[in-house]
């Protein structure tokens, strides 16, 4: 499962701390290993050096590594390769086109040429923080003898702030997590696998765009000349491919073809997947919580049809009006083409969803209307704009539409919506029906499009409607998408007599472990415990705000001033959080959560919580924040506030595991 994934992620990555702690010189040289060959040339084409920058921020981050330290030993590395790039193009000048490994790159050399005649010496900074061409600029300017002292005093200067650059969003990046682990590690594993997924989305996009594009025009006049070759396969090929021949007829017989080819991929999909389905949605169910659930149900509401085809709709009125009907009519087309044959599919295979949540159609499964919907919305207007840009810019449309896909696809998955495989054949026929139509679009004679007025139109329609569908609904949209918690009976004397061992003796939270001990078993009203409590000096602490977050950044900030996070447990907060304050600048808080027990005879719930006290943490020495730590005497204070009134037991847990007594309260 993903659960236990993450747990040996986890375990891996202090693992690597302690070596880190245990090797500090061995890590700060891996770092200057790391820049140097990041900056090599060729070298540098294969190796992800920003994100192994990003890394090392992040490890910065948990104090592994020092700032400044792994800052000048990056900036060294990276004076070191740029040094050994120059000094090969100044060994080798133009014969560095003809031997190997360079002569395979010729129009790298090209552009880093291009470059840097258009910029000169400051093309050395410049390209330390542009792509493909990085490693390459360098040995250009040796092979194009830019001065030996001039280039050192460009390499120097450009590595020093290289290397902060490329450090402070993996630092910034891992204090967030830090922080989020506080809270819940369910956020911070959700928090990288979308990280990761966009970063794989982009790249895919990026890589498929360049190995594909130089052959498009080559396909195409084959794909032309074999339909000619093939009089009743014609108006196939003619329709999408011949700029006089007829479209309608032909893009409808694809439209057909593309029905029945899904519709055999779903009963494909229906076996072979169904193990990766059912796993994957066990997984992100294991990853649910509070936070997660308002971000994604937000999201997934953007994708519904109403506001995306009302959308379309104005946007196409709009392209009609200002005179570019053909535009409009092949994206109307192929939306309701999309959405039409999604509906047919649900209504032919009926696949079950994960959780019941709709009703009619809309209870089966495949495909993803949502995502199908999302993929000709985004898809087809990247086609309409890449047609009107340059060549060399045209993987960005398509890479940017593919970030809404992206999250909207995820969304589905994580609320349990669908099963990864309904993911897929929305995106098959998202993507087949986008090709399709993009294809005949591009195909055929068409007036040019104001593309950046076609997209500020796109942009505001469609977050007005997506901003005022989801505040309406969202509140149902929680409810319908809302994890079923199920309730088990409790009986009262069984519990005592041994049964509250059943219940979780720690927090359920992949960052959790034995530092946080649920040693609170409470049956009772939790407006009784609390009036208790307050009594004896406990308060509940201010919700997090802008103004209490910034005392994060402050350099004496006390544990009375600091905001006190909420809490995950078995993916919900925490309904009671009390705190009091100690004489050694730390909090005294008490945690519950509802469990799934609930009384028989009286429907009382049962609580299960944590006393435990919160301490100033400080982070690479900028940022400090309230840290979770358990201490045996902090159950016993709570104890003693609670001698009346309360009727106190005490049961020890027997394990091996370092662990204090379960305290458990009950209401006279």
């Amino acid at each position: 499962m993903l659960g236990e994934l993450s747990g040996w992620l986890h375990q891996s990555f202090n693992d690597l701390v302690v070596w880190i702690e245990l090797y500090p010189g061995r890590a700060y040289f891996l770092v200057f290993l790391t820049a140097c060959l990041e900056s090599l040339v060729v070298v540098g084409l294969f190796l992800p050096g920003t994100v192994l920058m990003f890394a090392i921020g992040a490890l910065i981050a948990t104090d592994a590594l020092a700032f400044w330290p792994a800052c000048l030993w990056a900036a060294a590395g990276a004076v070191t390769g740029d040094g050994l790039s120059f000094w090969l193009g100044r060994h080798f000048h133009q014969r560095m086109r003809v031997i190997w490994p360079f002569r395979r790159y010729p129009g790298l050399i090209n552009h880093g040429v291009d470059f840097f005649h258009r910029h000169g010496g400051k093309s050395v900074v410049f390209a330390r923080f542009i792509g493909p061409v990085r490693p390459f600029l360098p040995a250009v300017a040796g092979m194009l003898d830019m001065p030996t002292g001039r280039f050192l005093l460009v390499n120097v200067l450009s590595a020093l702030v290289w290397a902060p650059a490329y450090l402070i969003p993996g630092v910034v990046f891992g204090a967030s997590l830090s922080l989020a682990a506080e809270v819940a590690g369910r956020l911070v594993v959700l928090i990288l696998l979308i990280v990761g997924l966009v970063w794989f989305s982009l790249w895919l996009i990026h890589r498929l765009f360049n190995l594909l594009q130089p052959h498009l025009a080559s396909w195409t006049d084959r794909a032309l000349v074999w339909g000619r070759r093939h009089p009743r396969l014609r108006p196939l090929a003619g329709a999408l491919l011949e700029p006089e021949h007829p479209e309608a007829r032909g893009l409808a017989l694809w439209m057909l073809l593309l029905f029945l080819s899904v519709a055999a991929l779903g009963l494909l999909l229906a076996q072979p997947l169904i193990g990766i389905d059912h796993w994957l949605h066990a997984g992100l169910q294991e990853l649910r919580n509070p936070t997660a659930d308002r971000i994604f149900v937000a999201i997934t509401t953007t994708g519904d049809s109403l506001p995306v085809l009302t959308g379309l709709t104005l946007i196409l009125a709009w392209l009609a009006w200002r005179g570019y009907g053909r535009a409009a009519g092949h994206w109307l087309f192929a939306a309701l083409g999309a959405w039409a044959m999604s509906q047919g599919l649900k209504t032919l295979l009926q696949v079950a969803r994960p959780l019941a949540m709709y009703e009619g159609v809309a209870a089966f499964a495949f495909p993803s209307v949502h995502v199908t919907l999302a993929v000709v919305g985004y898809g087809f207007l990247a086609i309409l704009i890449s047609r009107e840009i340059s060549p060399e810019r045209r993987w960005l449309p398509y890479s940017l539409a593919s970030l809404p896909i992206v999250l909207i696809a995820f969304s589905r998955l994580y609320l349990g919506a669908h099963w990864l495989s309904d993911i897929a054949g929305g995106l098959a026929l998202g993507l087949a029906t986008v090709a399709l139509f993009g294809i005949a679009y591009r195909r055929h004679p068409a007036p040019a499009l104001p593309w950046r007025r076609l997209l500020g139109v796109f942009l505001v329609l469609h977050l007005a409607l997506a901003a005022s569908h989801t505040g309406m609904r969202f509140e149902r949209a929680l409810v319908r998408y809302a994890p079923v918690q199920e309730k088990t009976p409790l009986n009262r004397s069984e519990w005592l007599a041994g049964d509250w061992r059943g219940l979780p003796a720690y927090r359920l939270d992949l960052a959790a472990g034995e530092q946080h001990p649920l040693n609170v078993q409470y049956l009772g009203a939790l407006e009784a415990l609390e009036a208790a409590l307050t009594a004896r000096g406990w308060r509940s602490p201010p919700p997090p705000a802008f103004d209490n977050l910034l005392l994060w950044l402050s350099p004496d900030a006390t544990a009375t001033r600091l905001p006190v996070l909420p809490q995950i447990h078995d993916g919900h907060y925490e309904s009671l959080r009390l705190i009091k304050a100690g004489d050694d600048n730390r909090l005294t808080i008490l945690r519950l959560w509802r469990s799934e027990r609930v009384q028989h005879s009286t429907r009382t719930p049962l609580w299960i919580g944590s006393v435990s006290v919160l301490e100033p943490t400080r982070r690479f020495a900028y940022l400090v924040f309230l840290d979770t730590r358990y201490d045996p005497a902090a159950g016993l204070e709570l104890l003693a506030d609670l001698q009346t009134g309360f009727q106190v037991e005490m049961r020890p847990r027997p394990t091996g595991r370092t662990m204090a007594p379960v305290k458990v309260m009950l209401v006279y």
